[in-house]
């Protein structure tokens, strides 16, 4: 009897695993809600019913950027409604970007196919999308462990309508000066005696400051050094930085946040960065200020909630984001104890170093 090869038995094993099928079933659902959220935001926005007499979408605001810790305010206004519609935009544009990277969403489903969960990886796009699933998940559990202990957590309050509009203007500014500010410059610092162009693709994805260069060289230290310091820093200024919404109780998931949002951009690039970002604070509450504005269902109501929020919430602590955290620690364990076992680990990379930007 003629025995098939290793490689076969693992592609019909993975093309047989109902957790994978499982899972890839979940990603797309979330996907779809991924797509949703924006003509759901768009119409909370223009909508005229979800915010008060005092602020609407026609209400003039000054943008800010963060520089690190400090806030730098531009010089001029604009509505929040265009505001809106352009970082919007921009989230819209990431996307399709990640999708059309050098391996593309249906590829890496392929190979996930024939060899398993570490294939998803390999698209820019699904490491997006898991990352939401895996950020939102940790990050909830965290606060859930602290809410436990007592310490107080906080939250943000104001006009819905300015909620929504700064849940979609943060996830840009604070990578733009938490991330790229703390961690870029100093990989485009160490990128200086390398071409420009590389120097330059080292602010958007500072491993390329690393690239070639042995596992815990110097420069490789500095650079993550570099992000726990952006994680503390991030961390902290949700405490002196926040206007006094946020307690004490933040910092563990804030730094933390900041540490997978660092981590993200130092492997992935700027936009894989933004989007998990992205994913906690505007995704992860946009249907909520939707359910307000179409059938006025408070958007931070403890007692009820709107159908479209319900699913995302359960989505993200029970099922996607709970599948992307159990797959993130899998892989990462595997990787681990091949490399203690001195086997090569690179059918478990995540994907970036080699994803051109």
């Amino acid at each position: 009897m003629k025995m098939g090869t290793s490689a076969d038995v693992v592609e019909k094993r993975a093309y047989g695993s109902p957790g994978l099928l499982i899972f890839l079933v979940l990603l797309v659902f979330t996907v779809a809600l991924i797509i949703f959220s924006f003509p759901a935001g768009l119409y909370a926005v223009y909508s005229g019913k979800l915010s008060s007499a005092n602020f609407t979408s026609s209400t003039l605001i000054r943008p800010y950027f963060w520089i690190g810790p400090a806030a730098l305010f531009a010089p001029f206004v604009v509505s929040s409604g265009v505001a809106f519609a352009v970082l919007i935009a921009i989230y819209v544009a990431f996307l399709i970007y990640s999708l059309r990277q050098q391996v593309g969403a249906l590829t890496a489903v392929s190979k996930s196919l024939r060899e398993g969960f570490s294939g998803l990886f390999s698209s820019p796009f699904l490491v997006v999308i898991i990352a939401i699933g895996f950020l939102n998940f940790t990050a909830t559990l965290i606060d859930g462990v602290v809410s436990a202990t007592g310490t107080p957590i906080g939250g943000v309050t104001g006009d819905p309508l300015e909620l929504l509009v700064g849940f979609a203007y943060s996830p840009l500014v604070e990578e733009l000066g938490f991330r790229v500010v703390l961690i870029g410059l100093v990989a485009l610092i160490l990128s200086l005696s390398r071409p420009w162009k590389t120097a330059l693709s080292a602010l958007w994805r500072p491993s390329k400051a690393i690239e070639g260069l042995a596992v815990g060289s110097g420069a490789s230290i500095i650079i993550w050094v570099a992000t726990g310091f952006s994680a503390v820093t991030f961390g902290a200024c949700h405490i002196v930085c926040g206007g006094g919404a946020w307690d004490i109780g933040k910092l563990p998931e804030a730094a933390y946040g900041g540490l997978v949002l660092g981590y993200l951009y130092v492997k992935h690039g700027f936009h894989v960065a933004v989007l998990a970002h992205w994913g906690v604070d505007f995704f992860g509450t946009v249907y909520a200020f939707f359910g307000q504005a179409a059938y006025g269902i408070p958007w931070n109501s403890g007692t009820t909630e709107y159908a479209g929020q319900y699913l995302v919430d359960i989505d993200m602590l029970f099922l996607f984001g709970l599948a992307s955290f159990l797959v993130v620690a899998y892989l990462g364990i595997r990787k681990f104890m091949r490399r203690r076992s001195g086997a090569s680990p690179t059918d478990i990379n995540l994907p970036a170093e080699g994803v051109e930007t």
